[in-house]
Protein backbone atom coordinates (compact mmCIF):
# COMPACT_ATOMS: atom_id res chain seq x y z
CA UNK A 1 0.00 0.00 0.00
CA UNK A 2 1.31 3.43 -0.44
CA UNK A 3 -0.40 6.38 1.25
CA UNK A 4 -0.69 10.15 0.68
CA UNK A 5 -1.81 12.83 3.35
CA UNK A 6 -4.11 15.89 2.27
CA UNK A 7 -2.38 18.66 4.53
CA UNK A 8 -3.97 22.21 5.55
CA UNK A 9 -2.57 24.52 3.70
CA UNK A 10 -2.03 22.72 0.21
CA UNK A 11 -3.75 23.59 -2.98
CA UNK A 12 -5.98 22.22 -5.38
CA UNK A 13 -3.24 21.87 -7.91
CA UNK A 14 -0.37 20.46 -5.38
CA UNK A 15 -3.12 18.02 -4.18
CA UNK A 16 -4.32 16.80 -7.55
CA UNK A 17 -0.03 16.37 -8.32
CA UNK A 18 0.55 14.21 -5.37
CA UNK A 19 -2.73 11.94 -6.05
CA UNK A 20 -2.16 11.62 -9.32
CA UNK A 21 1.39 10.64 -9.17
CA UNK A 22 0.75 8.35 -6.20
CA UNK A 23 -2.00 6.33 -8.34
CA UNK A 24 0.69 6.12 -10.89
CA UNK A 25 3.13 5.14 -9.07
CA UNK A 26 0.76 2.29 -6.75
CA UNK A 27 0.22 1.23 -10.27
CA UNK A 28 3.62 0.65 -11.40
CA UNK A 29 4.67 -1.07 -8.82
CA UNK A 30 0.87 -3.24 -8.08
CA UNK A 31 0.24 -1.64 -4.51
CA UNK A 32 -2.86 -0.16 -3.35
CA UNK A 33 -3.26 3.63 -2.77
CA UNK A 34 -4.70 4.91 0.80
CA UNK A 35 -5.39 8.57 1.25
CA UNK A 36 -5.65 9.92 4.73
CA UNK A 37 -7.23 13.13 5.28
CA UNK A 38 -9.54 12.87 2.40
CA UNK A 39 -11.99 15.57 3.58
CA UNK A 40 -9.33 18.66 3.10
CA UNK A 41 -9.24 17.51 -0.60
CA UNK A 42 -10.37 21.27 -1.87
CA UNK A 43 -12.25 19.33 -4.89
CA UNK A 44 -14.45 16.99 -3.67
CA UNK A 45 -17.62 18.75 -4.29
CA UNK A 46 -17.13 18.65 -8.28
CA UNK A 47 -14.54 16.27 -8.89
CA UNK A 48 -14.19 12.37 -8.74
CA UNK A 49 -11.09 10.34 -7.96
CA UNK A 50 -10.72 7.46 -9.52
CA UNK A 51 -10.53 4.14 -6.73
CA UNK A 52 -8.41 4.80 -3.94
CA UNK A 53 -8.93 3.84 -0.04
CA UNK A 54 -10.02 7.31 1.48
CA UNK A 55 -10.16 7.80 5.37
CA UNK A 56 -11.09 10.46 7.44
CA UNK A 57 -9.09 10.15 10.34
CA UNK A 58 -6.20 12.67 10.85
CA UNK A 59 -2.29 12.94 11.04
CA UNK A 60 -2.42 12.28 14.76
CA UNK A 61 -5.21 8.99 14.67
CA UNK A 62 -2.73 7.56 12.42
CA UNK A 63 -0.95 4.78 14.61
CA UNK A 64 -4.66 2.97 15.20
CA UNK A 65 -4.50 1.93 11.66
CA UNK A 66 -2.07 -0.91 13.45
CA UNK A 67 0.26 -0.55 9.81
CA UNK A 68 3.71 0.17 10.42
CA UNK A 69 4.88 2.90 7.38
CA UNK A 70 7.86 4.13 6.11
CA UNK A 71 8.24 7.71 4.51
CA UNK A 72 9.78 8.16 1.21
CA UNK A 73 10.66 11.72 1.01
CA UNK A 74 11.03 12.94 -2.69
CA UNK A 75 14.48 14.78 -3.75
CA UNK A 76 14.64 18.40 -3.50
CA UNK A 77 16.69 21.24 -3.26
CA UNK A 78 17.04 24.50 -1.80
CA UNK A 79 18.34 27.41 -3.97
CA UNK A 80 19.34 29.92 -2.35
CA UNK A 81 20.14 32.31 -5.98
CA UNK A 82 16.41 32.15 -6.66
CA UNK A 83 14.90 31.03 -3.42
CA UNK A 84 12.78 28.11 -4.60
CA UNK A 85 12.68 24.54 -3.52
CA UNK A 86 13.47 22.74 -6.34
CA UNK A 87 12.23 19.13 -7.69
CA UNK A 88 12.22 17.09 -10.29
CA UNK A 89 11.49 13.08 -11.04
CA UNK A 90 12.90 11.04 -8.60
CA UNK A 91 13.64 7.94 -9.90
CA UNK A 92 13.99 6.30 -6.35
CA UNK A 93 10.42 6.12 -5.90
CA UNK A 94 10.76 3.23 -8.19
CA UNK A 95 12.50 0.82 -5.36
CA UNK A 96 9.71 1.53 -2.42
CA UNK A 97 8.45 -1.23 -0.04
CA UNK A 98 4.87 -1.65 0.51
CA UNK A 99 3.49 0.71 3.13
CA UNK A 100 5.05 3.64 2.39
CA UNK A 101 4.28 7.14 2.63
CA UNK A 102 4.86 9.44 -0.12
CA UNK A 103 6.09 12.85 1.42
CA UNK A 104 6.99 15.31 -1.84
CA UNK A 105 5.78 17.75 -5.23
CA UNK A 106 5.98 14.50 -7.21
CA UNK A 107 5.14 17.13 -9.89
CA UNK A 108 6.96 15.51 -12.94
CA UNK A 109 4.96 14.07 -16.05
CA UNK A 110 8.11 11.45 -16.04
CA UNK A 111 5.96 10.09 -12.88
CA UNK A 112 2.76 9.23 -15.61
CA UNK A 113 5.24 6.89 -17.29
CA UNK A 114 4.70 7.64 -20.65
CA UNK A 115 0.79 7.57 -20.08
CA UNK A 116 -0.60 10.87 -20.26
CA UNK A 117 -3.69 9.78 -21.01
CA UNK A 118 -4.77 7.84 -18.01
CA UNK A 119 -5.13 11.15 -16.27
CA UNK A 120 -8.58 11.23 -17.39
CA UNK A 121 -9.59 8.36 -15.89
CA UNK A 122 -7.86 9.65 -12.51
CA UNK A 123 -9.12 12.58 -12.30
CA UNK A 124 -13.09 13.18 -14.05
CA UNK A 125 -15.18 16.67 -13.44
CA UNK A 126 -18.72 16.76 -11.87
CA UNK A 127 -21.14 16.80 -15.11
CA UNK A 128 -23.10 19.71 -14.01
CA UNK A 129 -20.34 21.87 -13.48
CA UNK A 130 -18.97 20.96 -16.91
CA UNK A 131 -22.27 21.42 -18.13
CA UNK A 132 -22.55 24.80 -16.71
CA UNK A 133 -19.26 26.61 -17.50
CA UNK A 134 -18.75 26.07 -21.06
CA UNK A 135 -16.50 28.46 -22.86
CA UNK A 136 -16.70 29.06 -26.57
CA UNK A 137 -14.02 28.27 -28.86
CA UNK A 138 -13.27 31.98 -29.96
CA UNK A 139 -12.14 33.42 -26.21
CA UNK A 140 -8.97 32.94 -24.55
CA UNK A 141 -8.34 32.56 -20.52
CA UNK A 142 -5.73 34.30 -18.87
CA UNK A 143 -5.39 32.16 -15.92
CA UNK A 144 -4.02 34.92 -13.73
CA UNK A 145 -2.66 33.98 -10.28
CA UNK A 146 -2.59 36.70 -7.47
CA UNK A 147 -2.95 36.21 -3.49
CA UNK A 148 -0.42 34.77 -1.81
CA UNK A 149 1.96 35.26 -5.08
CA UNK A 150 2.47 38.89 -4.15
CA UNK A 151 4.12 37.86 -0.83
CA UNK A 152 6.57 36.33 -2.98
CA UNK A 153 7.54 38.63 -5.91
CA UNK A 154 9.67 36.42 -7.82
CA UNK A 155 7.19 34.31 -8.30
CA UNK A 156 4.33 37.35 -10.21
CA UNK A 157 4.39 37.76 -14.09
CA UNK A 158 5.45 40.32 -15.34
CA UNK A 159 2.68 42.80 -17.25
CA UNK A 160 4.30 42.07 -20.55
CA UNK A 161 4.06 38.31 -20.36
CA UNK A 162 0.07 38.75 -20.34
CA UNK A 163 0.42 41.52 -22.69
CA UNK A 164 2.88 39.52 -25.21
CA UNK A 165 0.77 36.29 -24.80
CA UNK A 166 -2.40 38.06 -25.78
CA UNK A 167 -0.63 39.50 -28.89
CA UNK A 168 0.46 36.49 -29.49
CA UNK A 169 -2.61 34.61 -29.54
CA UNK A 170 -4.32 37.78 -31.50
CA UNK A 171 -2.02 37.73 -34.24
CA UNK A 172 -1.12 33.70 -34.48
CA UNK A 173 -4.44 32.18 -33.90
CA UNK A 174 -7.21 35.47 -34.46
CA UNK A 175 -8.63 35.14 -31.24
CA UNK A 176 -9.82 38.36 -30.01
CA UNK A 177 -12.13 37.76 -27.54
CA UNK A 178 -10.28 37.20 -23.53
CA UNK A 179 -11.98 36.65 -20.07
CA UNK A 180 -9.48 35.89 -16.43
CA UNK A 181 -9.83 33.16 -14.07
CA UNK A 182 -7.91 34.05 -11.29
CA UNK A 183 -7.75 33.59 -7.47
CA UNK A 184 -7.62 37.76 -7.02
CA UNK A 185 -10.61 39.54 -8.40
CA UNK A 186 -8.95 42.89 -7.55
CA UNK A 187 -6.04 42.25 -8.76
CA UNK A 188 -7.48 40.82 -12.17
CA UNK A 189 -9.25 44.18 -12.51
CA UNK A 190 -5.94 46.14 -11.86
CA UNK A 191 -4.72 44.38 -14.29
CA UNK A 192 -7.47 43.91 -17.22
CA UNK A 193 -10.33 46.27 -16.25
CA UNK A 194 -11.99 45.72 -19.69
CA UNK A 195 -11.89 41.92 -19.20
CA UNK A 196 -14.62 39.64 -17.59
CA UNK A 197 -13.28 38.05 -14.51
CA UNK A 198 -14.45 34.82 -13.52
CA UNK A 199 -13.59 33.77 -9.90
CA UNK A 200 -14.66 33.08 -6.18
CA UNK A 201 -15.94 29.42 -6.92
CA UNK A 202 -12.90 27.28 -7.39
CA UNK A 203 -15.26 24.46 -9.16
CA UNK A 204 -16.80 27.19 -11.74
CA UNK A 205 -12.91 28.48 -12.24
CA UNK A 206 -11.42 24.92 -12.86
CA UNK A 207 -14.43 23.82 -15.29
CA UNK A 208 -13.50 27.09 -17.18
CA UNK A 209 -9.90 26.09 -17.46
CA UNK A 210 -11.26 22.51 -18.47
CA UNK A 211 -13.64 23.27 -21.14
CA UNK A 212 -11.96 26.35 -22.91
CA UNK A 213 -9.80 26.04 -26.34
CA UNK A 214 -7.42 28.97 -25.36
CA UNK A 215 -5.58 29.82 -22.54
CA UNK A 216 -2.61 31.95 -21.09
CA UNK A 217 -1.38 30.37 -17.93
CA UNK A 218 0.45 31.52 -14.91
CA UNK A 219 3.35 29.73 -13.28
CA UNK A 220 0.36 27.71 -11.06
CA UNK A 221 0.11 23.82 -10.62
CA UNK A 222 -3.80 24.67 -10.70
CA UNK A 223 -4.17 24.96 -14.46
CA UNK A 224 -2.11 21.56 -15.16
CA UNK A 225 -4.86 18.81 -14.56
CA UNK A 226 -8.04 21.14 -16.14
CA UNK A 227 -5.32 21.19 -19.24
CA UNK A 228 -4.23 18.00 -19.32
CA UNK A 229 -8.18 16.23 -18.77
CA UNK A 230 -9.94 18.81 -20.49
CA UNK A 231 -11.15 19.91 -23.97
CA UNK A 232 -7.90 19.81 -26.56
CA UNK A 233 -6.62 23.68 -26.31
CA UNK A 234 -3.62 25.99 -27.09
CA UNK A 235 -1.40 26.46 -23.97
CA UNK A 236 0.64 29.64 -23.72
CA UNK A 237 3.25 29.20 -20.80
CA UNK A 238 6.08 31.27 -19.08
CA UNK A 239 9.28 30.38 -20.16
CA UNK A 240 11.41 28.93 -17.02
CA UNK A 241 8.21 28.72 -14.85
CA UNK A 242 8.52 29.71 -11.51
CA UNK A 243 11.36 32.28 -12.05
CA UNK A 244 10.40 33.20 -15.37
CA UNK A 245 13.62 35.13 -17.60
CA UNK A 246 15.88 34.35 -15.08
CA UNK A 247 19.34 35.30 -15.32
CA UNK A 248 21.24 32.22 -14.57
CA UNK A 249 18.78 30.42 -17.06
CA UNK A 250 17.25 27.77 -14.72
CA UNK A 251 14.45 25.73 -15.67
CA UNK A 252 12.56 26.62 -12.01
CA UNK A 253 11.84 23.33 -11.58
CA UNK A 254 12.86 21.16 -13.86
CA UNK A 255 9.65 19.28 -13.12
CA UNK A 256 7.29 21.71 -14.71
CA UNK A 257 7.74 21.15 -18.35
CA UNK A 258 4.97 20.00 -19.72
CA UNK A 259 4.53 18.48 -23.07
CA UNK A 260 2.24 19.95 -25.99
CA UNK A 261 2.80 23.62 -24.14
CA UNK A 262 4.02 26.30 -25.88
CA UNK A 263 6.37 28.18 -23.97
CA UNK A 264 6.98 32.04 -24.22
CA UNK A 265 10.44 34.05 -23.60
CA UNK A 266 10.92 37.46 -22.77
CA UNK A 267 10.88 38.48 -26.26
CA UNK A 268 7.51 36.95 -26.71
CA UNK A 269 9.04 34.03 -28.53
CA UNK A 270 7.01 30.81 -28.56
CA UNK A 271 9.15 27.97 -28.15
CA UNK A 272 7.70 24.04 -28.16
CA UNK A 273 8.85 21.57 -25.37
CA UNK A 274 11.58 20.17 -27.61
CA UNK A 275 13.01 23.66 -27.64
CA UNK A 276 13.25 23.85 -23.67
CA UNK A 277 13.38 20.23 -22.28
CA UNK A 278 16.91 20.27 -22.77
CA UNK A 279 17.35 23.76 -20.81
CA UNK A 280 15.14 22.01 -17.92
CA UNK A 281 17.37 18.72 -18.19
CA UNK A 282 20.88 20.69 -17.65
CA UNK A 283 18.93 22.52 -14.65
CA UNK A 284 18.52 18.86 -13.27
CA UNK A 285 21.76 17.99 -14.00
CA UNK A 286 23.37 21.29 -12.37
CA UNK A 287 21.09 20.67 -9.41
CA UNK A 288 22.03 17.21 -9.03
CA UNK A 289 25.95 18.19 -9.49
CA UNK A 290 26.19 20.97 -7.36
CA UNK A 291 23.73 21.36 -4.86
CA UNK A 292 23.13 19.38 -1.90
CA UNK A 293 19.68 17.87 -0.87
CA UNK A 294 16.96 19.51 0.92
CA UNK A 295 16.54 17.60 4.72
CA UNK A 296 14.82 19.86 6.55
CA UNK A 297 12.58 23.17 5.71
CA UNK A 298 13.90 24.45 9.07
CA UNK A 299 16.87 25.92 7.35
CA UNK A 300 14.93 28.01 5.04
CA UNK A 301 14.57 31.43 5.14
CA UNK A 302 11.51 32.94 6.50
CA UNK A 303 9.85 36.26 8.05
CA UNK A 304 10.19 35.60 11.62
CA UNK A 305 8.07 38.96 12.04
CA UNK A 306 4.96 37.80 10.04
CA UNK A 307 4.91 34.20 12.25
CA UNK A 308 4.34 35.98 15.49
CA UNK A 309 1.17 37.73 14.07
CA UNK A 310 -2.22 35.91 14.40
CA UNK A 311 -3.64 34.77 11.54
CA UNK A 312 -6.85 36.17 12.14
CA UNK A 313 -5.21 39.55 11.98
CA UNK A 314 -3.16 39.07 9.07
CA UNK A 315 -5.74 38.06 7.11
CA UNK A 316 -7.71 41.19 7.83
CA UNK A 317 -4.88 43.60 7.11
CA UNK A 318 -4.68 41.36 3.52
CA UNK A 319 -7.95 41.28 2.77
CA UNK A 320 -7.99 45.63 3.27
CA UNK A 321 -4.25 46.20 1.81
CA UNK A 322 -5.70 44.11 -1.38
CA UNK A 323 -8.61 45.86 -2.03
CA UNK A 324 -6.77 49.58 -1.54
CA UNK A 325 -3.65 48.36 -3.63
CA UNK A 326 -4.26 45.25 -5.77
CA UNK A 327 -1.09 44.96 -7.26
CA UNK A 328 0.87 44.95 -4.40
CA UNK A 329 -0.74 42.88 -1.72
CA UNK A 330 -3.40 39.63 -1.88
Amino acid sequence: MIKIIFKDGQGLGNQLWIYASAKSIAEKLNFKLYVQDFQKFKGKSFLELDSCEKEYISNKDQSNLGIPFETFKERLYYDHQLNYIVSSFDEKVLEIKDNTILDGLFQSEKYFFGELGKLKRYIKLNSIVKKNNLIHHDVCIINLRGGEYKRHKDFLLPMNYWNNAIKNFKEKYNINKFKVVTDDYYYAKALFPNFEVIHGNIGNCYATIYNCSNIIVSNSTFSYFPCKTGIKKRVIAPMHWARYNNKFDRWISPCNIYKDWLWQDINSNLRTYDDCKINAELTNKYYKTEYTVLINKKYIPSNKFLKIIPKSIKKRIKKFLSIIFPKHFG
